[in-house]
């Protein structure tokens, strides 16, 4: 014969089987320490997995927009029988006007930005130089296409940097810029004509290269490569060359100064470099990355850039703090690789382990090097 208890709850009496708990069964602090050990095992696991998955969708956008990029340049070529210059020379064949972004937006649908900048306009004389900075470009200027910009760098939504063109006294809050730059070779010299011509690659100050002059090969010869801007790796410059080469803060550029500094690839600007008309401030990165340094001795992958052997007005640099062009080198934001755009429109992984003479190899289009298949 079952025993009951009797027990009061809310006023009315309910009958209890002996030995039966009253309440509801629950868990000790023990038991829930396990529990949240477990779930923080599971998510330690798992977190690398999701941001491994990430990374790649990053990375195959990256790959798609240099294909687009590839794309633009073949079309550009065909209907003007030669590649775009990296920038447009004019005075002094050293002058910075408008660049290779600006001749390829009608060729990634962007007809409309391209409108918007008046290529007629220039600031001194008949030669129309220093065009990109009148005030009536300001709007192209600051105008930004997703198409240059990396995912992986730009996930954190920087975008741009502020400029202050302070001779003629406009600014843009947010400049447009980019994460790929043009192949300059091998070289010292960034305009064609000087010396080293079988160490020059495809794009520079007033070229105009044909696919015949590609002998290396377009499968063998990069066209484009990353340089991501607006981070760590862009705020560094080198000095000296070969082994007594050391990045340097770009803050400081030169011993005594601090320049306010902007730490971007600007897209319509050309090439990084102290500003004349402006002395305390400085430009770093540019549109036109080379794989060796001012002396040509071999850079590394995600190097720090440095001067060129082009100066303002002649095609030898002179000693600090004269005005020479600051390029950047290649960079990238991907683990241990950089995505490069190959003259006939692929896109080859280069590992940051890459040989240095490998490396020069694929950025000069008539060296004669022959490169293994496995090389890279």
């Amino acid at each position: 014969m079952t025993r009951e208890m009797s027990v009061v709850s809310s006023g009315d009496r309910v009958a209890v089987p002996e030995g039966k708990k009253v309440g509801r069964d629950g868990f000790t602090l023990i038991e829930l320490l396990v529990v949240i050990a477990i779930i923080a095992v599971l998510i330690a696991l798992l977190l690398p997995a999701v941001q491994s998955a990430r990374e790649a969708a990053r990375r195959a956008q990256c790959v798609n927009n240099l294909k687009q990029l590839g794309l633009a340049l073949h079309n550009y070529e065909s209907t003007h029988s030669a590649l775009p210059p990296a920038a447009q020379g004019g005075f002094g064949s050293v002058y910075l006007n408008y660049t290779g972004f600006h001749f390829i937006l009608p060729y990634i649908e962007q007809g409309t930005t391209y409108n918007v900048f008046n290529l007629s306009l220039n600031l001194v004389g008949p030669v129309p130089y220093f065009g990109w900075a009148h005030p009536g470009n300001t709007t192209g200027f600051a105008t930004q296409t997703s198409l240059f910009l990396c995912p992986s760098n730009r996930a954190m939504g920087e975008v741009g940097s502020s400029f202050t063109f302070g001779a003629i006294n406009w600014a843009v809050s947010r400049a447009a810029v980019t994460d790929y730059v043009f192949n300059g070779g091998a070289s010292r010299f960034v305009t064609r004509g000087f010396a080293e011509p079988e160490r020059a690659g495809p794009f520079g100050f007033d070229t105009a290269t044909r696919w015949a002059e590609f002998r290396d090969g377009t499968s063998q010869t990069m066209l484009m490569g990353e340089a991501a801007g607006g981070n760590a790796r862009n705020r560094f410059r080198a000095v000296g060359v070969g082994t007594n080469r050391v990045c340097v803060p770009m803050s400081e550029p030169y011993p005594g100064t601090r320049p306010t500094a902007f730490y971007d690839n600007v897209m319509f600007m050309a090439f990084g470099r102290p500003r004349n008309w402006d002395p305390g401030r400085v430009i770093i990165g540019g549109i036109m990355a080379r794989t060796v340094d001012q002396g040509g001795f071999p850079y590394r992958l995600n190097d720090c850039g440095s001067e060129s052997f082009t100066d303002l007005w002649s095609p030898i640099a002179l000693p600090p703090p004269a005005l020479g062009q600051t390029l950047p080198n290649f960079r990238s934001a991907h683990p241990g690789i950089m995505n490069a755009l190959m003259g006939d429109g692929g896109v080859r992984v280069i590992k940051e382990t890459i040989n240095p003479l490998v490396y020069q190899a694929i950025s000069t289009m008539a060296g004669n090097e022959v490169i293994s298949a496995d090389a890279l």
